[in-house]
C-alpha cells in the first residue's frame, strides 16, 4: 500500500509504512512518526515538524534523538479556507459564461473581470457565502452594466486570501441590456466522511529548525499510521560562488565546480502571451517538466521572471528527493520593457531603478518562502512560501538591453560615472554601467541583509552590446553601443560576479563575418560562434562566461544565415538537437562555464521578422483588439520553433472529400483537412505512382477569378491559382511557386528589395506567368510531400499559402507604403475556402468546390510531444558532466 505520490530516495526523504494488524484505524484517525537528521546522519533535535490540511495544522518537535511523534484526530472536522475552481463554460460565450467554483468554508466571494489592458471592468462581492459548490454567472458586462465587445477579459475568484484566475472570450457583439451577475448554487450530494476505514489524506509538510534549510512538500499522502523521516541541510551563507571559470556549489565534498548544462523555460504553452503565467501552465505539466528536463541530463534551469508559487514547489519536491543531482536554478528577475517607444525619457534605465529595486526585493523574497503577492495583471501573483533558496545557484537580472536604452541613459546621466555599494563598486564609468552596478549591487546586498546569503549574480547581455571592438559591423546599430561588467569591483568574500550573454552563431552579422572568427573550426567545419566566443571568454578571463541563451530552431523558414552553418532555422528536428549539442561543445571549448539551451518549448505567440509581413498580431473588433496570434503554430516562423518539446493539436477534423470534374480520371479522390499548423491534402491516383511521374498540384486561396490560369506544362487551369507545388516522385526535393504579382519575397522590414511594377502584393488575373520560384522543400528536412502506392499526401504551413491569419481564413491581399518602400501595412482578404487542380498523366482534374473551415478564437486542443531534437540532446549530454571537474 502507498501513502505518498511519489517514491523517495535514501538520500531525502525516507517513508516507511506500519500496518496495524490489530486495530484498524478510523478515518480520522493516525499517528505519524519519524526521526529528523541532517545530510551527514547526525540526529537533529528541536526540528519542528508540522502538517497541515486546510487551515488545520499539528505540530510536533523532535526530541534529542531526532525523533518526533504527531496524533492526527477528527481531521474531517475543521478542514477549511479551500477555493477551488473549475473550468469555465461555455468559453468562448456569446451573452453569459459560468465559472464553477467550491469552498469548504464561509466568506466573502470576490469576482473581478479584467479587460485584456488591464483594466478592471467589474467587481462583485457575494458576502457570507457557506461551503459548498457554485457558479458564478457574468453576463459580459461592465460594473455599470454595460455590455463589453468581443475580446479576451481575465477573471480572478478571490476567497479567504487565496485568488485564481483564468482567462475567457467572449465572441459576439453586444447585447442590449445586462442580466447581471450572480451566484448560483450547484447541488450536489453530500459527502459525509465514512466513520471508519482507511481514508487517504493530503497534507503539506513542512520541517523547519535553526541553522537548516527548511524543507516543504506539498504532495504527502498519508492512509495508514506512517514513518516519515526528514532530511535536513545545513544553512550556508555561500551555497555557491565563482570558481575560476565556473561556477561552484557547496558540497559536503567542499566547493565543486559545475559544468551547467541548463535549459531556459518560458511561460508561454499554445495559447498565452507572457503576461499570462499566472495561470499558464498547471502544476501537472511543472512537475512532468521538471522530472523530465533532469531525466534528459540538465543539470540547471533558468527562467526569466518569476514564476507562480507552484513552480518553486514542485522543483523544491524533486530536489528533495533528488538530492545527490539536483536541478538548479537561475532566476531571472525583469527588467519591464519600454512602456513608450516614442517617448525618449522611457528609454532611461536609471529612471527605473526604484521599479527594478522593488522587483529584486520581491523576488528574492518569494525565493525564501516569505512573500504574499496579491493578483497583479499580467505577472505571476499568490503565496510563496516554500524555500527554494537552497538549490538557486544565481541570479541573472535583466533583458536584453537595447542599444537605445544605452545611449539614452548616457546622454541623460553624463556626471554618473561612478557607484559604492556594500557590495559592488564602479569608477570611471558609462552611466548605463553604473546602473548595473547599482542594480547588482542592489539584488546581492538584500539577500545578505535579509537572509545572511551570497550568491553569484549577473544581467542578462547580448554581443550587439558586447565590450569587443567588431570592425566589418558598420552599416547597422549592432555595434554603436556596450556596457562592461568586468570593470565591477567586488568586496572581500564574495559569491562572484560572472559574465551572461545570449549569443547565437548568426546574429549579429559579426560572428559570421569577422576574419578573425573566421580562422576558428572545430570537428564539423568552419566556425566563426567559436572564434566570437574565445574573444569573449579572453576578454571576460577573470570571471566565469555564461552562454545564457544559445540554440537553432526547428523550423521551415531561416532568418539569418551562419559562417559556421548553424542557421536560424531551416533544419528537421534532428538537425536542431545535432546542432544544439555542436554548440555546447564550443561553449565548453571556448572555456565559459556552460550555457542554457533555448529553450525547452516552443513558443506560439512570437514574431520572427522574416514573417513579420506574413502573419497578422491580431484583429480589430469594433474599438477592440483580439490578438490571434498565439492560436496557431507558424512552422515558417523560426522564434516560435526553438523548443526541446512541441505542441500537436490533439484531434484533426476528418479528411472531406472533394468534388471534381473528372470523376473516373487518373484519380480517384482528392481530399483536404486543416489543423492549427497546415492545409493537408490527400491524393489517391488510379494507379500506382512511379518513380519519375510527375504531378503539380495548384492552389487558389481566394478570389475565384484572379489568379493564374496556365500551368508551366501549358496546361490550363479551371480555378485560377496564386500557388503551385511541383513533385517528381523519386527524386527527394518538390518545389513551390508563388505568382509573380503576388510574391512578398521582398517584402521585409529593413531593406527595400521590391519592384512595384512586377510585385503587387495581391492576386492578379494573369495568364502564362508560372510565377517565380519561392521555397525549395527537402524531403527528410522538411516533410511537404509523402507518397506511397497510390497515396500522395501533402502538408503545407499556412504562411506558404499566404495566409495571414488562418484562424479568421485572412490573406494577404495587397500592401501599402508610405515611406517609399521601406515599410508596409498590408491588406487583406478573406479566404472563400481553397480550391485545387491537379496535373497528373497528362490531364487537369479540378475541384468544383472549396474547401472552407471555421475560424476560431480559442486554441485548439493540444497534447505535448518530445521532438526528435530531445532526444538527440538527451543522448548527447552524457558527455558533459554534472560537475566539471
Amino acid at each position: 500500500m502507498y501513502i505518498a505520490r511519489k517514491s523517495y530516495s535514501v538520500l531525502s526523504l525516507i517513508v516507511v509504512f506500519l500496518l496495524f494488524l490489530c486495530h484498524p484505524l478510523t478515518a480520522s484517525d493516525y499517528n505519524i512518526h519519524g526521526q529528523v537528521m541532517d545530510i551527514n546522519g547526525k540526529v537533529v533535535p528541536d526540528a519542528i515538524v508540522t502538517l497541515a490540511t486546510g487551515l488545520t495544522q499539528y505540530s510536533a518537535i523532535t526530541g534529542s534523538d531526532g525523533y518526533y511523534t504527531l496524533r492526527i484526530s477528527g481531521i474531517y472536522d475543521n478542514v477549511t479556507g479551500k477555493l477551488d475552481v473549475g473550468v469555465p463554460y461555455p468559453n468562448p460565450f456569446t451573452t453569459t459564461v459560468n465559472l464553477p467554483f467550491m469552498i469548504n468554508g464561509s466568506g466573502d466571494v470576490r469576482l473581478s473581470i479584467y479587460s485584456l489592458t488591464g483594466q478592471k471592468i467589474k467587481d462583485v462581492v457575494f458576502y457570507d457565502v457557506t461551503p459548498g459548490s457554485y457558479r458564478i454567472n457574468w453576463d459580459g458586462c461592465d460594473q455599470n452594466g454595460s455590455p463589453q465587445r468581443t475580446g479576451f477579459y481575465i477573471y480572478t475568484i478571490s476567497f479567504n486570501g487565496e485568488t485564481k484566475s483564468g482567462k475567457l472570450i467572449k465572441i459576439s457583439s453586444p447585447i442590449a441590456t445586462s442580466s447581471g451577475t450572480v451566484l448560483v448554487p450547484i447541488m450536489l450530494p453530500p459527502e459525509i466522511p465514512p466513520s471508519s476505514g482507511n481514508i487517504s489524506l493530503s497534507f503539506i509538510t513542512t520541517v523547519t529548525c535553526k541553522g537548516y534549510y527548511p524543507v516543504r512538500l506539498t504532495d504527502i499522502t498519508v492512509s495508514r499510521d506512517t514513518t516519515i523521516n526528514f532530511q535536513l541541510a545545513e544553512l550556508q551563507s555561500l551555497p555557491f560562488k565563482t570558481s575560476g571559470d565556473h561556477i561552484a556549489m557547496y558540497t559536503s565534498y567542499g566547493y565543486r565546480a559545475l559544468l551547467l548544462k541548463g535549459v531556459n523555460l518560458g511561460s508561454s504553452p499554445p495559447g498565452y502571451f507572457p503576461g499570462e503565467i499566472a495561470y499558464a501552465i498547471t502544476p501537472s505539466i511543472y512537475e512532468s517538466w521538471i522530472s523530465r528536463i533532469a531525466q534528459a541530463g540538465f543539470n540547471s534551469i533558468r527562467v526569466y521572471t518569476l514564476h507562480p508559487p507552484v513552480f518553486y514547489e514542485k522543483l523544491a519536491e524533486y530536489n528533495e528527493r533528488h538530492q545527490d543531482k539536483p536541478l538548479l536554478l537561475f532566476q531571472g528577475i525583469w527588467l519591464d520593457e519600454v512602456e513608450y517607444p516614442r517617448k525618449s525619457t522611457s528609454y532611461d534605465l536609471i529612471a527605473r531603478i526604484s521599479s527594478f529595486t522593488q522587483e529584486i526585493h520581491d523576488v528574492i523574497d518569494c525565493l525564501h518562502g516569505n512573500k504574499r503577492i496579491p493578483f497583479r495583471y499580467g505577472k505571476a501573483y499568490g503565496d510563496y512560501l516554500t524555500d527554494i533558496s537552497r538549490w538557486v545557484a544565481g541570479y541573472i537580472i535583466g533583458r536584453e538591453i537595447s542599444p537605445q536604452e544605452v545611449d539614452s541613459t548616457n546622454v541623460f546621466h553624463p556626471s554618473e560615472n561612478s557607484y559604492s555599494g556594500s557590495q559592488f563598486s564602479i569608477t570611471t564609468a558609462s552611466p548605463t554601467e553604473v546602473f548595473v552596478t547599482h542594480m547588482l549591487d542592489v539584488t546581492v546586498s538584500y539577500e545578505e541583509q535579509n537572509y545572511s546569503i551570497r550568491r553569484p549574480v549577473s544581467i542578462s547581455s547580448w554581443p550587439t552590446l558586447d565590450p569587443l571592438v567588431h570592425p566589418t559591423e558598420i552599416f547597422t546599430d549592432e555595434d554603436k553601443a556596450s556596457f562592461d561588467i568586468e570593470k565591477i569591483e567586488g568586496r572581500n568574500d564574495q559569491a562572484g560576479l560572472f559574465a551572461c550573454y545570449h549569443a547565437y552563431p548568426y546574429y549579429p552579422n559579426f560572428i559570421s563575418q569577422q576574419p578573425s572568427y573566421r580562422s576558428y573550426s572545430d570537428a564539423e567545419g568552419p566556425d566563426s560562434y567559436l572564434g566570437y566566443l574565445n574573444d569573449l571568454k579572453n576578454h571576460y578571463s577573470d570571471i566565469p562566461l555564461i552562454i545564457g541563451e544559445f540554440g537553432v530552431p526547428s523550423s521551415w523558414g531561416s532568418a539569418h544565415q551562419s559562417y559556421s552553418n548553424m542557421n536560424h532555422g531551416g533544419y528537421s528536428e534532428q538537425q536542431q538537437g545535432e546542432k544544439d549539442l555542436r554548440l555546447l561543445h564550443n561553449i565548453v571549448d571556448a572555456g565559459c562555464g556552460g550555457g542554457f539551451m533555448f529553450a525547452w518549448m516552443d513558443e506560439w505567440f512570437k514574431p520572427t521578422w522574416i514573417v513579420a509581413y506574413l502573419e497578422a498580431y491580431g484583429f480589430t473588433s469594433g474599438d477592440a483588439f483580439i490578438p490571434t496570434r498565439q492560436l496557431w503554430h507558424n512552422i515558417t516562423s523560426p522564434e516560435q520553433n526553438f523548443g526541446l518539446i512541441g505542441f500537436d493539436q490533439s484531434l484533426t477534423d476528418p479528411f472531406i472529400a472533394y468534388h471534381t470534374d473528372i470523376p473516373s480520371g487518373s484519380l480517384e479522390t482528392i481530399e483536404a483537412t486543416n489543423d492549427n499548423s497546415y492545409f493537408y491534402v490527400d491524393i489517391k491516383t488510379s494507379g500506382s505512382v512511379l518513380p519519375g511521374d510527375t504531378m503539380m498540384v495548384a492552389f487558389d486561396t481566394y478570389l475565384s477569378d484572379v489568379g493564374e490560369s496556365i500551368l508551366p506544362n501549358g496546361k490550363l487551369l479551371t480555378n485560377r491559382s496564386e500557388f503551385m507545388l511541383r513533385m517528381i516522385f523519386g527524386n527527394d526535393s518538390a518545389t513551390h511557386y508563388v505568382t509573380q504579382a503576388y510574391d512578398m519575397n521582398g517584402l521585409t522590414v529593413r531593406f527595400n528589395l521590391t519592384n512595384p511594377a512586377v510585385q503587387k502584393y495581391q492576386s492578379t488575373k494573369s495568364n502564362g506567368d508560372p510565377g517565380r520560384f519561392g521555397y525549395y522543400l527537402r524531403r527528410g528536412q522538411r516533410t511537404a510531400v509523402a507518397w506511397k502506392d497510390n497515396t500522395i499526401k501533402i502538408r503545407i504551413p499556412w504562411t506558404m499559402l499566404y495566409f495571414y491569419d488562418p484562424t479568421q481564413m485572412k490573406v494577404v491581399n495587397g500592401a501599402i507604403s508610405y515611406d517609399g518602400g521601406w515599410n508596409y501595412t498590408i491588406l487583406t482578404s478573406s479566404s472563400d475556402g481553397i480550391a485545387l487542380s491537379v496535373y497528373y498523366k497528362g490531364e487537369v482534374t479540378s475541384t468544383t468546390d472549396r474547401y472552407n473551415w471555421a475560424p476560431w478564437l480559442v486554441v485548439p486542443r493540444t497534447t505535448t510531444r518530445e521532438k526528435k531534437s530531445l532526444q538527440v540532446v538527451e543522448s548527447g549530454l552524457t558527455d558533459f558532466p554534472y560537475f566539471a571537474e
